[in-house]
């Protein structure tokens, strides 16, 4: 890409700018600089407040323990100190209106799911400002504009710093480049999530791809600092780069819900972080979800982790969700178990958030419905990390998306009882420059073709490794078919079952720079080396680290990964690390028909031995019986206060 150094930086911001990281990325060498970011920022910086936090002991914040009710609950929400836990009892506890929980740094703590119940009749848990669905941004002030600047700079030039302080989230967008369109097969949804022009960004139609950042200082009048991971991208001044800010007012942040099952009973939203930062939920088992059982809207490093959600495990439509990320940036899902939810994991018009080591399954006999899934316009630069699903898929419904990532996960293409739309990956139009790296794709048992694309055309959205380009799936229609998504998709060292068995049930791993180069079933090149806009690499490494984002790079045999969650505690053994992927020979607790290249993940682990009633649903799950610290003595936090180079 062509950079325009045209505006000068002070002195200071160039120093800054160039300076060298202290770290290299953990996909050097495997992922172009354009195609990827630094995720070990996402989620809450530092990790979940846990033993620092006192448990609130004033006479305000006790008055949850004598009457657990939604008013007492909200009312020693409000009292409590700063940086405090408000503990909710164990017992059963119907709930009449919601839990507004509307200021910064509190949790509300549970005594364990399988002690305290919380009932919802009709409301919400809501840990944020309470305002719910699409509105516009509490007291937003409004834009001005972003000098062009490069991918990772975290010093930035504006027209303006009025209206911002340290400490604040703020958005950035430009106009949409020409790989963005925000209109689906089903149209755009501008009217619904664009309320006014000041907000025209985040899946809207003309700015449809934003990020949000923090300041970290105002250095001038017209210089800003951000934390890392810095710009998402190069910003182009013909596309007119702004920053939007809104008021402090009404957001909050470090707030948390744990160790509490949360019976939704057919409610949107049960849990639900709004405007809400750096907030979380851990250890809670959330149940009988409708639409989602666990929400984020416009929250930047939120942390959903060592849960358990659940739906009807029956044929739904596709607008159950277990978990919603609704134009959140640098989000971390983690270790979490979704269970009988049509799409258990879907993310909207959102960006940098890291979906690592889940576990879903569903059981319903249905269709197989997207279970790692893009919705709306523009997602990008999302990281899908370790985890165990059925089926990845980069939907064109109301938009595109771009930039994805998929590492070390087993997407099988299939459920129990499924019986159509089973495919392991399926990157719709205008969904490009997305990299499929040392995944395991697939189930011999079930898939029979590669791919369906434009040119190699099955006929059938069914039974496929990849589904490739399409309007809304293989066959569909060739109307908004989009080439783009094959000729820039990055495939490299993926094992897949179709590619295992033509091979004679020996070699399923692909490392395609040509005909026949890497495995005998390659055809054509698969590294997107020639994309004129952001290209792969002609010869990736073969060499993968065990992770793109948690800080560990070497292989784990067993313990010692130091890894939050890696051990189960009631054993002392820890599954190996990596345990998804080709250079993975499992022998313990080994995924079938991988052909012994996937383990096993904690959280399915988890769900294999925890009770269950007749239909799947766990009936006793508390995190702290499954998973336990996997200490080692250099524990891989990623690093803090690093300014980032630009690429």
């Amino acid at each position: 890409m062509r950079h325009d150094f045209s505006h000068l930086l002070p002195l200071v911001s160039i120093l800054l700018l160039f300076s060298a990281l202290s770290h290299g990325q953990a996909w050097s060498g495997i992922l172009a600089p354009t195609r990827a970011i630094d995720w070990t920022y996402a989620g809450v910086p530092g990790g979940i407040p846990s033993g620092s936090w006192p448990n609130c002991v004033t006479t305000a914040c006790n008055t949850a323990f004598s009457t657990p009710t939604a008013a007492n609950i909200n009312s020693a929400c409000a009292a409590a100190p700063n940086n405090t836990v408000v503990r909710i009892p164990a017992g059963s506890i119907n709930l009449s209106a919601s839990i507004h929980c509307n200021r910064s740094n509190v949790a509300l703590r549970g005594a364990g799911p399988t002690q305290t119940t919380v009932t919802l009749n009709g409301g919400n848990i809501l840990m944020g400002n309470g305002s719910g669905g699409q509105g516009s941004a509490p007291g937003g002030l409004g834009s001005t504009g972003l000098s062009t600047l490069r991918l990772a700079s975290t010093v930035l030039t504006v027209g303006s710093t009025s209206g911002m302080s340290a400490g604040q989230i703020v958005a950035i967008y430009e106009a949409n480049p020409s790989y963005v369109n925000a209109n689906g097969y089903s149209g755009n949804e501008n009217a619904t999530w664009c309320p006014s022009a000041s907000l025209n960004f985040f899946g809207c139609s003309t700015r449809a791809m934003a990020e949000m950042v923090k300041i970290v200082s105002v250095d001038s009048g017209t210089q800003i600092t951000i934390a890392p991971p810095g710009l998402s991208k190069t910003y182009t001044s013909g596309l007119t780069p702004q920053v939007f800010y809104w008021s402090t007012s009404g957001v909050y942040s470090y707030d948390g819900v744990e160790n509490m099952t949360v019976n939704a009973s057919g409610t949107d939203f049960g849990v639900a972080f709004i405007f809400c930062n750096f907030c979380w939920a851990k250890n809670l088992a959330v149940i009988h979800i409708a639409r989602a059982g666990i929400y984020s809207l416009i929250s930047y490093g939120d942390e959903i982790r060592d849960s358990y959600v659940s739906a009807s495990n029956s044929p739904g439509a596709p607008t159950e969700y277990g978990l919603e990320l609704d134009r959140a940036s640098l989000a971390k899902v983690e270790n979490n178990i979704f269970f009988g939810i049509t799409s258990p994991l879907v993310r909207e018009s959102d960006y940098g958030n890291v979906i690592g080591y889940n576990y879903t399954l569903n059981t319903a006999t249905d269709n197989v419905f997207p279970t790692l899934d893009t919705h709306r316009s523009h997602s990008y630069d999302t990281l899908y990390e370790g985890n165990v699903t059925s089926k990845i898929q980069w939907d064109f419904v109301w938009g595109s998306g771009s930039h994805h990532t998929a590492f070390r996960t087993y997407a099988r293409g299939m459920d129990p009882n499924k019986h159509n739309y089973r495919v392991a990956v399926e990157a719709d139009a205008y969904h490009r420059y997305t990299n499929v790296v040392g995944n395991v794709l697939g189930d011999p048992t079930i898939q029979t073709h590669y791919e369906c694309s434009l040119s190699n055309n099955t006929g059938s959205s069914d039974v496929l490794i990849y589904d490739l380009g399409w309007a809304n799936g293989c066959n569909y229609t060739s109307a908004n078919y989009d080439a783009t998504v094959e000729s820039s998709l990055v495939r490299w060292g993926n094992w897949d079952a179709v590619t295992w068995k033509a091979n004679g049930n020996t070699n399923g791993i692909r490392y395609c720079t040509g005909s026949g180069a890497g495995n005998p079933a390659c055809t054509v090149s698969e590294t997107a080396n020639t994309d004129p806009t952001f290209p792969g690499f002609a010869s990736p490494s073969t060499t993968f680290p065990a992770s793109f984002y948690t800080g560990v790079t070497s292989a784990h045999p067993s313990c010692g990964t130091g890894l939050s969650f890696w051990k189960d505690p009631s054993t002392g053994t820890c599954p190996p690390y990596p345990p998804i992927g080709p250079d993975v020979a499992c022998t313990t607790n080994c995924i079938a028909n991988t052909a012994n290249h996937a383990a096993m993940i904690p959280a399915q682990l988890c769900y294999a031995n925890t009770a269950k009633d007749g239909k799947g649903f766990l009936t006793a799950f508390d995190a702290n019986a499954c998973y336990a610290s996997d200490s080692s003595s250099s524990s891989p936090n990623p690093p803090s206060g690093l300014v980032a180079t630009p690429h």
